[in-house]
């Protein structure tokens, strides 16, 4: 469906842009002289390749030539040279035909109607005075708002990505140049009607010298960004961000210092499989990335085996990896391994739906952002492991009796601001005793760890599973009473029951005892949730036999 709005809309834009160009030369002609007109075209050509690219915006000085070529020659004329400036910066030295078009149907509209709306409430053309200023700054309002509507719909349809984060830079840095342009575009009409065409040449020059300007100054802001984004880099390094905050920084890092579209980050696991652990920018609708990759399976596969950064500036010409469909919907790519002490440890793949964007320079860029990302990624991840050692049991990889405890007061807290219950069962195994003394503890042990697991796949992903002590489990249910509470325990007294555990000296069948008390209806405190449940373990299971599951009776 995306690809047909685009379609249609590609074709509505150049076919609306056509006709209205083609009837203006009919009703109006052109009216120009060509040698004049020539050279305010090479002017605008040389103005729009010192352009400044945002993504998929592109600002230059020529709309400064647009405006005096309006002012000397009128609608027809200024439309004309304005659509040959940008089809001629597109087709020609960008290579890019389909853009060529579509920006020309869209200067077309915008010049066209601009134009026109300035004749009809009153502009002359071939006069500068004061007195027109009103209808000049009219033509330049509204072919500007034309330009950005028909750009902002023509990006996304075709669903470029992250193009919006710069919209109001670019938008606001544009207003900004027209504060230089429509005065310096007033100078340079009265110099072309009161002096010498030579001396109006030689005015004209200066705007190439003030474009160049600006690009350094865009190159200066953007290498400042590229030290920025390094020390944050640096920053997060010295850090105790979890995994996911540090995910999150190099993605948002990347996007300020080079021109993306789509990114991904891939860590590998003890086995060598890379699985992709973040990602932006899929266009909906279209071929996702892909979750896993074996060693040399696919571009990352292949990042990771070589170690080496793959940097293609045109898919499209590029034939190495055909088979990932993904890539169909970009036109570059940069993938770079993340290394720690010499060992890959996964990759950031950057995308961008055009070609050529990738130079030497940003290649290098991410590399360098990469290798402080690899230091970031290694410490949150030992930190993490650090940190959940403090609170696993080891046994039975559930959490500890500290945890439960913080866990257990925090869930209160939580239920007294949104006044929603939580329950607890707490789970003892029948004879256990009986177990370590006929099989001995390491058997014992092998029946906690299978208990554990039982519990914990029979639980909710927010439900909190923890070893209270010995052979007793706590569980923690935000959300539930004591009665859903119970239907639960009884799910997971039925699984441990339902078959045998495996072990060295053969299957060994156990039960499970449980008691059910929720807050605040059984229990006004997190000692009390905790006693009332125990005291419905024992007194209403033990007690009857074991093997079975019981709530606390107020």
């Amino acid at each position: 469906m995306g690809k047909y709005r685009e379609l249609v809309f590609n074709i509505t834009l150049i076919t609306i842009g056509s006709i209205l160009y083609v009837w203006a030369l009919y009703c109006c002609g052109i009216g120009i002289d060509w040698r004049v007109f020539l050279i305010l075209l090479a002017f605008a050509i040389i103005l729009d390749n010192l352009g400044i690219m945002y993504t998929d915006i592109k600002l230059s000085l020529s709309p400064t030539i647009g405006i005096t070529t309006f002012l000397i020659f009128g609608t027809v004329g200024a439309a004309t040279l304005m659509v040959s400036s940008v089809m001629f910066d597109t087709i020609v030295v960008r290579k890019k035909i389909k853009n060529g078009l579509l920006n020309g149907g869209m200067f077309s509209i915008a010049y066209l109607v601009a134009g026109w709306f300035y004749e009809f409430i009153g502009g002359k053309i071939g006069i500068v005075s004061f007195s027109q200023v009103k209808y000049i700054l009219s033509y330049v309002i509204i072919s500007f708002l034309l330009n950005n509507f028909i750009l902002y719909y023509a990006l996304k349809v075709q669903g470029k990505i992250l193009f919006k984060e710069y919209w109001n830079e670019s938008v606001l840095l544009e207003l900004g140049t027209y504060i230089v342009m429509i005065p310096v575009s007033l100078l340079l009409a009265y110099i072309y009607f009161k002096h010498s065409l030579l001396f109006f040449v030689l005015s004209l020059t200066p705007l190439i010298f003030i474009a160049y300007a600006f690009r350094m100054i865009r190159d200066l802001i953007k290498a400042n960004k590229r030290l920025n984004a390094i020390y944050e880099m640096v920053k997060m390094i010295n850090s105790k961000l979890e995994l996911e905050q540090i995910l999150d920084t190099i993605i948002e890092v990347i996007s300020q210092v080079v021109s993306v579209s789509a990114a991904a980050i891939y860590l590998t696991d003890s086995n060598g499989v890379a699985a992709l652990v973040k990602s932006i920018g899929n266009r909906e609708g279209e071929e996702g990335f892909k979750e896993n990759y074996f060693k040399d399976e696919g571009i990352i596969g292949k990042c990771i085996s070589s170690n080496k950064t793959i940097a293609i500036k045109d898919l499209k010409q590029d034939k190495r990896f055909l088979k990932e469909q993904f890539l169909n919907n970009y036109g570059s790519v940069v993938v770079a391994p993340l290394r720690f002490s010499g060992s890959v440890i996964g990759c950031l793949m950057v995308l961008h739906v055009e070609t050529n964007v990738f130079d030497e320079d940003s290649v290098k860029i991410i590399e360098i952002i990469v290798d402080q990302a690899s230091v970031a990624i290694t410490n949150a991840k030992r930190y993490y492991e650090v940190t959940k050692k403090s609170i696993t049991d080891p046994l039975t990889k559930t959490y500890n009796r500290r945890y439960f405890n913080d866990a257990l007061m925090e869930n209160i807290m939580r239920a007294d601001e949104t006044s929603e219950p939580v329950s607890l069962i707490m789970f003892d195994l029948d004879n256990f005793k009986l177990i370590n003394d006929t099989y001995g503890h390491l058997v014992g042990d092998e029946v906690l760890k299978e208990v554990a697991k039982r519990i914990k796949n029979n639980v909710r992903s927010d439900d909190i599973v923890a070893r209270f002590g010995g052979e007793e489990f706590a569980v923690i249910l935000p959300k539930l009473t004591a009665e859903q509470a119970y239907m639960i325990a009884e799910r997971i007294r039925n699984e441990v029951l339902s078959r045998p555990i495996r072990t060295d000296k053969g299957d060994i069948y156990v039960t499970i005892t449980g008691g059910v008390a929720d807050y605040p209806e059984k229990a006004d405190s997190a000692e009390k949730l905790i006693s009332h449940a125990d005291r419905a373990l024992y007194a209403g299971g033990k007690s009857k036999g074991r093997n079975k599951i019981a709530i606390y009776e107020v």
